[in-house]
């Protein structure tokens, strides 16, 4: 069946990650670790390494009320985490599996005491019956502010918890913090 409606969004991360110089890249190859801190351990399921499946909120679009259940892949390059969908399956009772394709493509990475990073989340849908009779571009407005919507809360999340998290396996991995400033030298008697 053609895809007949098409939403999408796309957010981007910079997020400053104090006295994380030289330790960011060895953390982000904690791939399962980070993919727990930016998605949230309860909604993550580990297939196998690297493979991981995802539930997104519940959420609605105008009557119609759904949950994307999706298969991830990560992949390590130098200093940056990739994470892209592989699989989609759908959690509703208004729409078939086959009428629904999710994309969902991000990456982060490591610069400095900065982490970087872009997601983007694209879902084709056939229309359903119940939304006939709502003019496209209005359902098509509405999907992409849903879709934005998911990501900002991802976004919120990594803001509040990758922090946090990547000074408590600092800490845990033996990886000193910053030297403090040395102290201002004695002065000596004059002679």
């Amino acid at each position: 069946m053609a895809m007949q409606l098409a939403f999408s969004a796309r957010q981007k991360l910079g997020l400053a990650v104090p006295g994380s110089s030289g330790n960011l890249s060895a953390y982000l190859r904690q791939e399962e670790r980070v993919v727990r801190v930016l998605l949230g351990a309860d909604a993550l399921q580990v297939l196998r390494p690297a493979h991981y499946r995802y539930t997104l909120p519940r959420f609605k679009v105008f009557q119609l009320q759904v949950q994307p259940i999706v298969d991830l892949r990560t992949t390590l390059l130098p200093h940056r985490l990739v994470i892209h969908s592989c699989q989609c399956r759908l959690d509703s009772t208004a729409l078939a599996a086959n009428d629904f394709q999710l994309q969902l493509e991000a990456w982060l990475e490591a610069r400095d005491d900065q982490l970087e990073g872009e997601a983007s989340l694209a879902v084709q849908v056939s229309r359903p019956a119940l939304l006939r009779l709502i003019p496209q571009a209005v359902l098509e407005g509405t999907g992409d502010r849903v879709l934005a919507g998911v990501l900002s809360r991802i976004k919120a999340r990594i803001s509040r918890e990758f922090v946090q998290d990547f000074q408590v396996w600092r800490r845990g991995h033996g990886v000193a913090s910053p030297p403090p400033p040395p102290p201002f030298p004695e002065s000596s008697p004059e002679s």
